[in-house]
């Protein structure tokens, strides 16, 4: 009789919102593919980086919970700028897909208070629910504070993020520089 791992890698995955919003734009209007990001498609991938880095089977690495954290403009707003059905069906995809949402209203010097909400939360999350592993899609050296916090709580933390670069139709440079840190079985050191 073979031995067979009875406990799961508990994996949480927490969005910046705002970031994974400009990597999917990216996608659908810069890149080759014209299409954008999957969810389903991205915890899959999540779920294999996980079970390789871990040396454990895939089908014991769980994303158990993910949310997705962003600011985005008033409903009336979103109306008079062509926005709000958009936002309604990206909404429908992060709910069919079990994806959490958080969002808070932006005001007129944009984003505030966001990264801090999905920071607490994901730290709260991680003493409550026992996750192994937790990604962060982010691409922020802000939320540094909170991978230490994470590892101390023997977390393992795993950043996602994209490199790339463009010039819009406005002939704007459009680079985004990949996250400097990465994740290791150990803490992580940036």
């Amino acid at each position: 009789m073979s031995f067979h791992k009875s406990k799961l890698t508990r994996i949480g995955v927490f969005y910046d919102g705002n970031y994974f919003f400009h990597v999917s734009n990216y996608y659908q209007y810069q890149h080759a593919r014209k299409a954008r990001i999957s969810i389903d498609g991205l915890h899959e991938f999540i779920r294999h980086q996980v079970s390789e880095a871990e040396g454990e089977d895939v089908k014991y690495c769980q994303i158990v919970d993910a949310h997705y954290f962003r600011g985005r403009p008033r409903a009336q707003e979103a109306e008079a700028r062509g926005l709000l059905l958009r936002e309604r069906q990206f909404d429908d995809i992060l709910m069919r897909e079990g994806v959490i949402t958080h969002y808070l209203p932006l005001g007129p010097d944009g984003e505030k208070g966001i990264d801090v909400w999905l920071a607490l939360e994901t730290y709260e999350l991680a003493i409550y629910k026992r996750f192994d592993v937790i990604v962060l899609i982010a691409c922020d050296g802000d939320f540094l504070p909170l991978v230490r916090k994470l590892n101390a709580l023997g977390a393992r933390v795993m950043l996602l993020g994209w490199g790339f670069s463009y010039i819009d139709q406005s002939g704007k440079d459009g680079r985004h520089a990949p996250p400097k840190c990465c994740w290791r079985r150990s803490p992580i050191r940036c």
